[in-house]
Order: C-alpha cells, then sequence, then structure tokens
C-alpha cells in the first residue's frame, strides 16, 4: 500500500507549541474538534485549514510558521523579507512610494522580458 509520509514539519510545531504548555485538550477546544482528532494531528501531520488558523490564532503564530515553512513565528516572513520591510519602513513616507513604484517598474520589465523570450522560443 502506497500510504503518505506524515508531514513531520507540522508535527514539530504542534510539538513545540504543546511543549510550550498548549495542551492537546486546549488544543482540541480552540479547533472545536476531539482530543482524538488532535491526536490523529500529531500522529499524520495533517489537519484542516480551519483547524490550523484557529490554533495558529490561539498561539499567537503565523500559519505558514505553524505548517512547518521557514518563516518567522509570529509574522510569517523568511528572513530576508523581513530585512527588505525593516529596511522599507526607516524610509520616510515618499520614498516609501518611490520604492513602490519601483518595484512595479521592474516586475513589468521582467513580465516583458519573460514574453518576448518564450514567443522567441515557441517560434523556434
Amino acid at each position: 500500500m502506497n500510504r503518505k509520509e506524515p508531514n513531520q514539519s507540522l508535527i514539530s510545531r504542534l510539538t513545540e507549541l504543546n511543549n510550550k504548555g498548549f495542551s492537546k485538550t486546549e488544543m482540541a477546544k480552540v479547533a472545536n474538534v476531539s482530543k482524538q482528532a488532535v491526536t490523529g494531528w500529531f500522529r499524520t501531520g495533517k489537519m484542516s485549514k480551519e483547524s490550523a488558523l484557529a490554533i495558529a490564532d490561539a498561539a499567537g503564530v503565523s500559519v505558514p510558521w505553524l505548517l512547518g515553512e521557514d518563516v518567522g513565528e509570529k509574522d510569517g516572513l523568511k528572513s530576508d523579507e523581513q530585512r527588505l520591510l525593516e529596511l522599507y519602513r526607516q524610509l520616510p513616507e515618499e520614498e516609501q512610494q518611490n520604492m513602490l513604484r519601483i518595484f512595479s517598474i521592474r516586475l513589468k520589465e521582467l513580465d516583458e522580458l519573460y514574453e518576448k523570450y518564450m514567443k522567441g522560443r515557441i517560434r523556434s
């Protein structure tokens, strides 16, 4: 039988929350599921979107972090995204707007370049 492997990242994050004092009973109450369902999360590494949202909210963590992504526990940002935000916030408001315009222009240029490149590849 071909069974999927458990999501070890989710299991690890749930275990971390449990070790910090967030009991399985509390998780069940917060997510409005049975304690057996919570035990299943720890065994299979699978949970519903609704449960993930409820647990993340109650624990004060981001959903991406809970699901095992390599992001900040509280904000759900990767380290380079966090650094970019920190730098952006140091800019005067006018410069923040300028940076947004620059990013928009650059993305448009990349889209155009991609479009041109792909048309050239299709003709070949």
